[in-house]
């Protein structure tokens, strides 16, 4: 036992390390997914061919091939054409960008020319889940009863207004599960970045048990690797668990409104 703990103790923070790059992708990545799929998953709603026909040509291709190869071509492809036609150099854009936070410190503890790696990384992940979120947002709003969005056009409401005042919050009560869903298997799909040679908590910790010759250590990391995961997963699946006993909460009359109803329909 003291072996384990020794050898556990020793590389704990390189597994941090890996965890915070792990943790900072997915929330990055989330982010920039429904930047995707907020305007992908509304154009397949609009009345115009080209945005319907542009976003659906997104959605399907996106949605029809593997997440490793669409990583390989941002990193490999549109990495290159960038810096070929734009001169656009991603590790110096993250090197501004983390300027900007002041956050410098973060950007020294990666291994060098570990940059464009993390940068079109993440942009890959967000602009494949981009895709299936933007399917779970067309299915949500499809789901509010067309009568409301006709009722709030005849009341002078604009388009735009019915969608952001009327719909959206409807349909957000719908979308909150499956998008959580989702974004647990972003989380898990973060492993994917160490083919890019991107040192998340996966690959660093199948690093570090390579350099043990002990099965029993070896398995120690990769356990401890399976409760990184999930602390990260549960914790995600317990504030949608939370956000939708809220928005439950909020179409549901109170008692004691109830109680007061009842009152004062109670014959004197």
């Amino acid at each position: 036992m003291d072996q384990l703990w020794s050898a556990l103790s020793l590389q704990i923070p390189k597994i941090i390390n890996g965890a915070l790059i792990t943790i900072v992708a997915a929330l990055i990545g989330m982010a920039l997914a429904m930047i995707f799929a907020i305007p992908a998953g509304l154009g397949r709603l609009s009345r115009q061919p080209a945005i319907r026909g542009a976003c659906t040509f997104y959605v399907e291709v996106v949605r029809g091939t593997p997440l490793l190869l669409q990583l390989f071509i941002w990193y490999f492809g549109v990495s290159i054409v960038l810096l070929t036609l734009f001169n656009f150099n991603a590790d110096i854009a993250l090197y501004n960008l983390l300027t900007a936070l002041n956050s410098n410190n973060l950007y020294n503890q990666l291994p060098p020319n570990i940059g464009p790696a993390i940068f079109f990384g993440v942009i890959g992940i967000a602009f494949n889940y981009g895709a299936y979120l933007a399917e779970i947002i067309r299915a949500g709003v499809l789901a509010v009863d067309q009568g409301q969005t006709e009722a709030s056009l005849t009341l002078g409401l604009s388009r735009f207004q019915t969608m952001r005042h009327i719909v959206l919050p409807q349909a957000l009560r719908i979308m909150i599960p499956p998008i959580t869903n989702n974004f647990i298997t972003l989380v898990q799909d973060t492993a994917f970045l160490q083919v890019l040679a991107v040192p998340e908590l996966s690959l660093a910790t199948q690093g570090i048990a390579q350099e043990t010759n002990s099965n029993l250590i070896r398995w120690e990391f990769f356990v401890v690797e399976l409760a990184i995961y999930f602390i990260i997963c549960y914790s995600l699946a317990l504030v949608s668990q939370r956000i939708e006993r809220r928005n439950a909460s909020g179409i549901r009359p109170r008692r004691g409104a109830l109680a007061a109803l009842a009152f004062a329909r109670r014959p004197r």
